[in-house]
């Protein structure tokens, strides 16, 4: 945790101080930004930054030994009457401070304290405020990071190519969902690419469910299939696309592809055109300028999910600011250094269509860090 960075943060949002506080794990978010995951701990904690001043970290007795060397003061309790004095005596007099909260739990990514913890902070005549935009700042990749990302968009453009070359080679005996999963698999494996599921690949009108699950089926002509596929170097960030086939396919299944295409690149231009005015667009404009592109097609009814997402190291979906106004309503700002996915998709069936690249945003703008597919592949 870089306490001047969050200091900074709080400055300038004026919020007197943020409040990290987490019971068995509850609290994901901060855990991440104080780098405890995978830390045993199985009581309450809390770690004040003030925005200006020393940090202030309030810590069960049998678990001080748990925790990396947090800069600040400590103060250990043993009794909830000890802890709830330590919050007022060190929380309650800066009056506001920031939590992973937001009202009525409009961007639940942010939902991580509980209402109970509320209540009692709010009884000592605090008011709770979202640390949304500071965790932000905290959710940034670096340059290595970036590369990192990128040996891993490269690994999915190589397990890509091994796939669809591996499927045309059997179209005489079409291969399973599940044996085309497992060629991605091998090409991931020997690049020392990890995941936390095998890809996904669906056929037909498994590509109409965005969250299929791979199994037996086989492909048969006039057909899509849709290979949905993440990978990170361990300890590095996702990368994660979406690339669609198909064997002689119809013209509906094509000029369905053709919405979904400018969808996609639509949502991509509104964000460069945002930045070459010098604004931070927000992550729910993304989504509705990409949305607008498919209701106007006339297919809005067949649109099921947010438009992309925050990539994440622990998981493909981080926490930062997604494109979406439709799942929930993200005010978060795209700020540089953030990296996310555009991924319009409409799923009218027996076929759904999607296509997804990677995006990361540099001070000067967004810069496209996979394959950009302007044609359905033909198998």
């Amino acid at each position: 945790m870089e306490i001047a960075k969050a200091q900074q943060a709080l400055q300038e949002a004026r919020i007197p101080g943020w409040l990290l506080y987490s019971f068995q794990g509850s609290n994901a978010l901060a855990l991440e930004a104080l780098g405890l995951q995978g830390r045993m701990l199985s009581r309450r904690f809390a770690y004040l930054i003030p925005a200006q001043g020393e940090p202030v970290l309030i810590v069960h007795a049998i678990e001080k030994t748990s925790f990396p060397d947090l800069p600040g003061q400590w103060v250990v309790f043993s009794s909830w009457e000890q802890f709830v004095r330590a919050l007022q005596t060190h929380v309650a007099p800066l009056g506001r401070i920031a939590m992973e909260y937001h009202p009525g739990g409009g961007i639940p990514y942010l939902s991580r304290i509980d209402a109970g913890t509320l209540e009692l902070l709010r009884g000592m005549g605090l008011e709770v405020v979202s640390s949304a935009e500071i965790l932000l700042q905290f959710q940034t990749w670096t340059p290595s990071e970036l590369a990192a990302h990128k040996r891993a968009a490269a690994g999915i453009e190589a397990a890509l190519a091994h796939a669809l070359g591996y499927v045309r080679s059997r179209l005489d005996q079409p291969p399973s969902e599940l044996e085309v999963q497992a060629e991605i698999c091998k090409v991931f494996a020997a690049r020392g690419l990890v995941f936390d599921h095998p890809a996904m690949v669906a056929y037909g009108p498994n590509a109409a469910n965005p969250h299929h699950s791979v199994g037996e089926s086989r492909l048969e002509r006039g057909q899509v299939m849709l290979i949905d596929l993440w990978c990170k170097e361990p300890g590095g960030p996702y990368a994660d696309v979406t690339w669609m086939a198909g064997w002689d396919v119809s013209d509906e299944i094509q000029r369905a592809w053709a919405v979904v295409r400018k969808a996609r690149d639509t949502a991509l231009e509104h964000c460069r055109q945002a930045y070459a005015a010098g604004r931070q667009p927000r992550g729910f404009e993304l989504d509705r300028a990409a949305r607008e592109v498919i209701e106007q097609a006339g297919m809005g009814a067949y649109v099921l999910h947010r438009t992309g997402h925050h990539l994440g190291f622990s998981a493909t979906h981080g926490n930062g600011t997604h494109l979406d106004d439709l799942e929930t309503h993200d005010t978060r700002p795209l700020i540089p250094g953030l990296a996310f996915t555009i991924e319009p998709g409409v799923y009218p069936g027996p076929f759904g269509i999607r296509s997804e690249i990677n995006v990361y945003l540099h001070p000067s703008g967004p810069e496209v860090t996979t394959g950009l597919q302007q044609e359905m592949e033909r198998l």
